[in-house]
């Protein structure tokens, strides 16, 4: 998009957000940005659709992702917490194409106006989050301080919502396994919480050795 049409979609996306949140029978005129979105959305999920690589999938979905931006910057910007498919798919999107801090922008709004997971969706938004980026560390080879900040900020917006015990120890094992190297005291403490959730985590033996290897360390004054 060029600046002056990122602008438009931007404001007109904030105003239209805006007008539907003071008086949803009322329409606004022409097409409204919101159903712009959600066409250029279904023509990208069709294009997914004949994509059967996960990787190929990821690198799609970030040079759609641009075509939202604009849209997204604007809806955030109202505040008005109104359902939004688009808004939502976009940061499951932005996850997957790696983009962890844009996701988290959505992330916070989501989950402060509850907002609901696209059809076809068997989880709720909160348990998607965290199992998604969850997923992305135990996957990644260098997961990165972008992935371990968005995982943390996560379970920490989620820590009052209902989600299955599995999926919350699987992002506190997932983000003890992160900071290891750096806080081994936290990584003791995400780990125990994670083990007292799912006795079958997989997280049994690495704790143990990691309490063995504290307790063996010299004191420091």
């Amino acid at each position: 998009m060029s600046i002056a049409r990122d602008h438009f979609v931007r404001t007109r996306a904030a105003a239209e957000a805006g007008r539907a949140a003071a008086d949803p029978a009322v329409p606004g005129p022409g097409l409204s940005q919101a159903s712009a979105m959600l066409l250029s959305l279904r023509a990208h999920k069709a294009a997914l659709k004949g994509i059967q690589s996960r990787v190929r999938k990821a690198e799609a979905k970030a040079g759609f992702l641009p075509d939202y931006a604009a849209y997204v910057d604007g809806v955030l910007a109202a505040d008005t917490g109104q359902q939004d498919t688009v808004l939502v798919t976009v940061m499951l999107w932005r996850i997957d194409a790696g983009q962890y801090a844009a996701a988290m922008e959505i992330a916070g709004y989501a989950l402060r106006h509850d907002l609901a997971m696209p059809d076809g969706f068997s989880r709720d938004l909160p348990t998607a989050l965290v199992e998604e980026l969850a997923e992305h560390a135990a996957a990644a080879a260098e997961p990165g301080a972008e992935l371990c900040q968005a995982l943390d900020t996560a379970l920490d917006l989620a820590a009052e919502r209902d989600m299955p015990d599995e999926v919350r120890a699987k992002g506190l094992k997932a983000l003890g396994g992160m900071l290891q190297a750096t806080d081994r005291e936290r990584t003791e403490r995400l780990w125990s919480e994670a083990l007292s959730l799912d006795p079958k985590c997989g997280v049994k033996t690495q704790l143990e050795r990691l309490r063995k290897a504290m307790a063996t360390e010299p004191e420091t004054n």
